[in-house]
């Protein structure tokens, strides 16, 4: 196993520099140790700086002395950022990305650039999975996981189109939350695809990515990516007041799952129901089931407008996976594509609806991913069971609950309406303290 011992949390960052227990620099300087010391095998960073570039901010700001790792699609003002590709090797931003700013005004240090998969597509990146470095830790945001994973940094920023937030949080057994469509302004962060891209953060727990959420969450003038979605999100709701009302389908809606992954599916929402949660059988509107289908077609034709001139102009320098995206893209009709944005916010309506009202239901509880974390490091797993809810916009958690018969983490993916993030968020912190991922851990 790659992990070292797992790292202060936000909370105990900052209570302990308030308290005046330890400083900024010893904070940040032993995340930077960690990090190259593990890095030769688990190769969670692009780039990390000679030595650490500390924001030796005010000890009362919110993220004081919190070392982030920084997906490498994000621009960076004082280290390269190349997206992955070598396309684009050595290039150096003129200002930081409107998150990465974000996070810096809060007094959080940016400790390095974590691999991604080329442009967040489907081109591996060398990142391993901390709990054995012969799997994938996912992808594209492979070592923004893969450094929450390995006890370097409490919080890593990562991005998702289809599943590159919450799978590789699944495979690596730590908190991913992709907040709803817009929540996080994109400004300096390469899009693949403008209609599905959203930011998101790996955190150890969910209390820290409530607390990250809350700093980052923002719109910013310059984001070139207005949200496809106006509607104004319902208050946290009643949930707090009465037993959480949760929906487990019927049918993955990403397929068949392995048999583990449905086993610690079963075991939480017996354990969930145990502690007062009502658990509903559910079975999604039938026109739902095409959601994957239309975000192909989304991802294709928008990523062709990104990316096309890049393959024409310099082939040899990206990767098949894009290239074929791009040809996928320019074949499809224009009526398929207008099709597909139509379809992604009436199909965005009819899900809150029916989650909400129809079903009654506060969140669902499903699949992050098939399983565990595959074998071998040229592919980082299937996106199915998140490529839906990212075509919805709405938020999701993954929260991690045991260990298939691999050894490797296994997560669950907790969803909820278009706006509703913080009654999600509070659901997923109560879910939290009944999954017994510390008892798994502890008897490992």
């Amino acid at each position: 196993m790659s992990q070292s011992s797992p790292s202060p949390t936000i909370r105990e960052i900052r209570d302990a520099i308030r308290a005046g227990t330890r400083t900024i620099d010893q904070t940040v300087q032993q995340a930077f140790d960690a990090a190259q010391r593990l890095q030769p095998e688990l190769q969670a960073f692009i780039h990390l700086p000679a030595s650490p570039i500390v924001n030796r901010a005010d000890p009362d700001a919110p993220l004081a002395g919190v070392p982030v790792g920084i997906k490498d699609l994000m621009d960076t003002a004082d280290m390269p950022t190349a997206y992955g590709s070598p396309a684009y090797e050595g290039r150096r931003p003129d200002k930081d990305a409107w998150v990465v700013a974000r996070l810096r005004e809060a007094g959080a240090t940016i400790l390095g650039k974590t691999v991604t998969t080329e442009f967040a597509w489907r081109q591996p990146g060398a990142t391993t999975n901390p709990w054995n470095s012969d799997h994938t830790p996912g992808g594209s945001s492979s070592g923004s996981a893969a450094a929450v994973a390995a006890g370097i940094v409490p919080l890593a920023l990562g991005t998702q189109t289809f599943g590159s937030v919450i799978r590789p949080a699944a495979y690596c057994g730590v908190v991913g939350v992709k907040p709803s469509y817009g929540t996080i302004a994109r400004t300096g962060v390469l899009p693949l695809s403008g209609s599905l891209d959203h930011l998101g953060v790996f955190t150890t727990n969910v209390a820290d990515a409530v607390h990250a959420l809350s700093i980052l969450a923002g719109i910013d003038a310059d984001d070139p990516h207005a949200s496809h979605n106006s509607r104004q999100g319902e208050g946290p709701g009643d949930t707090a007041k009465r037993p959480p009302r949760i929906g487990v389908l019927r049918q993955q809606i990403g397929g068949p799952i392995d048999k583990a992954q449905q086993h610690v599916l079963n075991q939480l929402a017996i354990r969930l129901r145990a502690d007062g949660a009502e658990i509903v059988g559910a079975d999604l509107p039938a026109e739902l089931l095409d959601a994957a289908r239309h975000a192909s077609i989304l991802v294709a034709v928008e990523a062709a407008l990104i990316h096309g001139e890049l393959v024409d102009r310099s082939p040899a320098l990206v990767s098949a996976p894009i290239t074929a995206l791009v040809e996928e893209g320019r074949a499809l009709p224009a009526t398929e594509y207008a099709k597909a944005k139509a379809l992604q916010v009436q199909m965005a309506r009819r899900f809150d609806r029916w989650l909400t009202e129809a079903a009654g239901l506060d969140a669902l509880l499903v699949a992050p991913a098939l399983g565990e974390a595959p074998r071998g490091l040229d592919y980082t797993g299937d996106a199915a069971f998140c490529t839906p809810w990212t075509f919805l916009g709405v938020p999701a958690v993954t929260l991690p609950v045991g260990f298939g018969p691999g050894g490797l983490p296994l997560g669950v993916q907790l969803v909820g309406a278009s706006q509703h993030d913080a009654a999600l968020l509070s659901l997923a912190e109560w879910v939290e303290g009944r999954t017994g991922w510390n008892i798994a851990v502890a008897s490992r």
